[in-house]
């Protein structure tokens, strides 16, 4: 190996160092243009809200239930006699399906692909619970629709819908754009 030779001049191996952190610097920023392109054009973004899971009815006309609005007429009348009992978890929006996840252990409570949602409504300030979520969801297997109700309050319900909406819309269509103008 070399030796210094004198004032100022640097040894071999100051210099190899020095290019090598040239390389891995330049190495190190292709890395992360790559990640950030092939982030970028990655279309599957998942969003999540957390929620509140007020209470689920089957729509049935035997029982008079058959819109959202009659299920919030109903959600009134459980909240006035105190028999509304909650569950926090998060709502995740991706391509494919409407997922519920627990909040604390992280598993996935449900699932709705997107085909299985007829109907995804925003009910803003029609009751103690001012931004509600409707969701009616019916698999291939039941007879009769779910209505699932949500409260959101850190996100408004009425952006959760546009975001489902917009989903349901790119799944139908095949093209993946309408989401990501919604979600920007």
């Amino acid at each position: 190996m070399f030796s210094s030779s004198g004032y100022g001049s640097p040894t071999f191996a100051q210099a190899e160092r020095e290019q090598n952190s040239r390389t891995s610097a330049k190495a190190l920023y292709e890395q992360r243009k790559n990640y950030a392109r092939d982030s970028a054009s990655s279309i599957s973004e998942t969003s999540q809200y957390h929620v509140e899971h007020l209470t689920t009815f089957v729509l049935d006309r035997k029982e008079a239930m058959i819109t959202v609005d009659d299920g919030i007429r109903k959600l009134k009348l459980l909240d006035a006699k105190g028999k509304v009992w909650t569950q926090d978890m998060i709502l995740q929006v991706d391509d494919k399906a409407v997922s519920l996840v627990d909040l604390e252990s992280k598993n996935e409570l449900e699932n709705f692909p997107l085909s299985t949602i007829q109907h995804c409504q925003a009910v803003m300030n029609a009751c103690n619970y001012n931004s509600i979520l409707a969701l009616v969801c019916k698999e291939p297997t039941q007879n009769k629709p779910d209505l699932h109700l949500f409260q959101c309050d850190e996100i408004k319900a009425s952006f959760i819908h546009e975001d489902i909406e917009s989903a349901i819309s790119d799944s139908k269509s095949g093209k993946q754009k309408k989401r990501l103008e919604t979600l920007r």
